[in-house]
């Protein structure tokens, strides 16, 4: 399974002008970053795996990639999460509703590790939290290469990257590809703690992405007003639909430090759609308790 060159577009945003890398227009099972990241398991044999665990939120953009991949595979699929609210288990939405129709076996466990761990045999692949292992270089290096193609067919000088992170993987191999900065944020823990991923991912790599800090610390997972209604706007002025997780504390970093940077943006959308009706459910949620 390979997947066409994403598209380049040219948008403006608070008068200023983006362009952005649509990878969430990949695919609709591999949109984004998963897409790039899954490269490596979906169009490589493993005639002896019968089965892929993994672990990681409820809700993640990976455990839904990963049910799809195991779908078309025929494996097997463990996935291991810390809780799932009780209102998830009566309420089925987003990528947690889509996992288990493509036949997920979800586990909760407070000890992530060890219950992998007792999934784990000669017949199972064990896929990282998020992707975050040297497989994903593969599917991150041509879209490297797609972006060195875009910038040239644009004519684009000086440009750089942007993208959030999360582990960080995608970022990490992007900037080993790439001849120009690649710019990014944490969005979960802190940029210690995006250092630690890249270091379990490539201990040796020196040439890192450059992480953005902020004045303003966001929380993983949880939900601020501001970032909302960022996003509705990122949504009416650009007309497009964004990551309701990432996005917004990625696009919050990038403009605040727009002024200092030199070059034009490139942003690079990394899909995660699916995931916005169990966030946009939360917001409501949570404006009716405000």
């Amino acid at each position: 399974m390979f997947f066409p060159s994403s598209p380049f577009e040219k948008r403006t945003f608070n008068h200023q002008t983006f362009y952005l890398k649509r990878d969430d227009l990949l695919d609709k099972d591999f949109s984004g970053n998963k897409a790039r990241k899954f490269h490596y398991f979906l169009n490589h044999d493993f005639p002896h795996i019968q089965r892929v665990v993994s672990s990681g939120s409820n809700q993640s953009n990976a455990m839904y990639s990963l049910s799809v991949l195991a779908r078309l595979k025929g494996w097997e699929f463990i996935y291991v999460c810390d809780h799932i609210p009780r209102f998830l288990k009566e309420n089925p939405i987003g990528n947690y509703k889509e996992a288990l129709t493509n036949g997920m076996n979800i586990i909760e466990s407070q000890t992530r590790e060890e219950e992998v761990l007792r999934w784990l045999d000669a017949k199972s692949l064990h896929v990282n939290e998020g992707g975050r292992q040297k497989e994903a270089e593969e599917g991150v290096k041509i879209l490297a290469n797609e972006l060195l193609a875009d910038i040239q067919t644009h004519a684009i000088s000086n440009p750089y990257l942007f993208l959030p992170s999360g582990t960080g993987t995608t970022a990490l191999f992007l900037q080993k590809y790439l001849p120009f900065p690649v710019f990014t944020c944490n969005t979960v823990g802190d940029s210690a703690y995006l250092q630690k991923q890249w270091k379990m991912v490539v201990p040796d790599l020196t040439h890192l992405p450059t992480i953005l800090e902020t004045k303003h610390k966001y929380h993983y997972g949880k939900l601020y007003i501001e970032l909302y209604v960022l996003w509705q706007r990122l949504r009416n002025e650009m007309g497009v639909e964004f990551d309701l997780l990432y996005d917004p504390v990625g696009w919050s970093a990038l403009l605040e430090h727009l002024p200092l940077l030199d070059g034009t943006p490139i942003y690079l959308h990394q899909g995660g759609i699916l995931g916005n009706a169990s966030m946009l459910q939360r917001y409501v949620r949570k404006a009716n308790m405000l």
